[in-house]
């Protein structure tokens, strides 16, 4: 953090104005460490203090400010100088933080406070994207607007990639170890594939993708004769904990005694919900508290850790379930139910996976609820164990998808707070269930 600095006189092309959207703007922003490029006409101060925000970099500002218009071009200048000519005769103060990649250190913003006599005056400047901002290319797949994933081959000279943002008009936002993939934000007229061209051809890169977004695996209503077993909310819990990942954990089942903790991937920022009640499901089956037709119930139930990965859309990306593997390693969680599915396969989220395997977990995926023997992705990785669907007499259930890449089946029905449904996402969970409550592999 550096010392507030306050800027005083005139700055040549701001003009002081109440906040006010209606003028035409246009701005495009890289960052490099500490220095800046930045080019504004007719833009509020507050959407190009967005533009920090978009790459990674919290913004607070004191709402009782004036808001300036701005207009101009800055090239290669410092953090802090940029930020003088912007605010003018407001106070600013930078955070900063480290991103350690293959390449070595990047200084990057971590924060931006802008306010006039009091810094707890300065307020988020808005809330973080609630959504993915998904782009579905012509060929059906999906991924996230303005990014994309590079891999550097061992050895790279960190001036090539210093050299390809310059070509991106990039900006690094975040690293990820593993599997060592830098994030980059695009700039503003940079389309992905382009980027991706751009990428392919630049020294040292060794792979690079767009930034996938999956759909969750929805579960399917369904009509049943059979009450099921109701939900034990007073299971204790056993040691071996399974982390789900999915849309949440509804806040009334947090505090529960087979709720080991739960973690927002999404936004971390933001307190855990589950907007589709998926994810509530899926952790009541992993738990035990919620047993699947046909299933025993339980006697003793496993801690979950609810993981939401998936936004108010149902959608997740690479870098979210990259983060959340990270994080339930951290917590020293080493089983994973999953309940994602794409015919797209991304070699990045191979990766990960396969480091998390070698490195002890256990990962569970629900096979798809389509019976087109086509393998989806995460269950047909070589490192995930695909769990297909059955009904509750032991049969396999007509909707259950299958093939080689699935190597169990398991009861894909369950009743919950009244209403019924199938899916091999309740399948994959009670696999995940199974193991941890045994403490070992299937």
């Amino acid at each position: 953090m550096v010392k507030p600095v306050k800027k005083f006189g005139f700055i040549l092309l701001l003009s002081i104005v109440l906040f006010a959207f209606g003028t035409a703007s246009a701005a495009s922003l890289r960052m490099e460490g500490g220095r800046m490029w930045l080019e504004a006409e007719n833009m509020p101060l507050p959407e190009v203090l967005m533009l920090f925000q978009e790459r990674g970099v919290a913004v607070f500002v004191d709402p009782g400010l004036a808001a300036k218009i701005v207009s101009g071009h800055w090239d290669n200048v410092s953090a802090e100088l940029l930020m003088e000519e912007l605010v003018g005769q407001d106070s600013f103060v930078l955070e900063w933080r480290r991103l350690n990649g293959p390449l070595g250190m990047l200084r990057q913003i971590s924060a931006i406070h802008v306010f006039s006599d009091d810094m707890s005056a300065a307020k988020p400047l808005s809330p973080r994207r609630k959504v993915l901002d998904v782009v579905k290319g012509v060929d059906g797949v999906m991924y996230v607007r303005g990014e994309i994933l590079i891999g550097f081959a061992q050895g790279t000279n960190p001036e090539n990639l210093k050299e390809l943002l310059r070509k991106l008009g990039g900006t690094v936002v975040q690293v990820l170890l593993p599997p060592g993939v830098y994030r980059i934000k695009l700039g503003e007229d940079m389309p992905v594939g382009k980027a991706m061209e751009i990428a392919a051809e630049q020294e040292g890169v060794k792979s690079t993708e767009p930034n996938f977004v999956f759909p969750r695996i929805e579960n399917q209503s369904v009509s049943t004769s059979i009450p099921g077993e109701g939900v034990n909310l007073h299971l204790n819990p056993g040691e071996k904990a399974v982390a789900v990942f999915d849309s949440g954990l509804d806040p009334q089942y947090a505090d529960l005694a087979f709720i080991k903790g739960t973690y927002n991937a999404v936004n971390p920022d933001e307190p855990m919900s589950d907007p589709s009640g998926h994810g509530t499901l899926t952790a009541m089956v992993a738990s035990g508290a919620v047993t699947p037709l046909g299933a025993t119930p339980a006697e003793s139930g496993v801690p979950v850790l609810a993981v939401r990965t998936f936004d108010e859309n149902g959608y997740t990306s690479s870098t979210i379930l990259m983060n959340a593997l990270n994080y339930v390693a951290e917590a020293g969680v080493d089983i994973i139910n999953m309940s994602w599915g794409s015919e797209t396969g991304s070699a990045f989220m191979e990766t990960a996976i396969d480091y998390a395997a070698q490195n002890g977990m256990t990962l569970y995926a629900a096979a798809g609820n389509e019976p087109t023997g086509t393998p989806i992705y995460p269950a047909a990785y070589d490192s995930v164990i695909a769990v297909g669907g059955l009904n509750a007499d032991g049969s396999q259930w007509e909707n259950s998808n299958f093939g080689d890449f699935v190597e169990f089946y398991e009861p894909a029905k369950a009743v919950f707070n009244g209403q019924s449904y199938a899916g091999t996402s309740i399948s994959s969970p009670y696999a995940a269930f199974l193991q941890s409550s045994k403490g070992g592999s299937e």
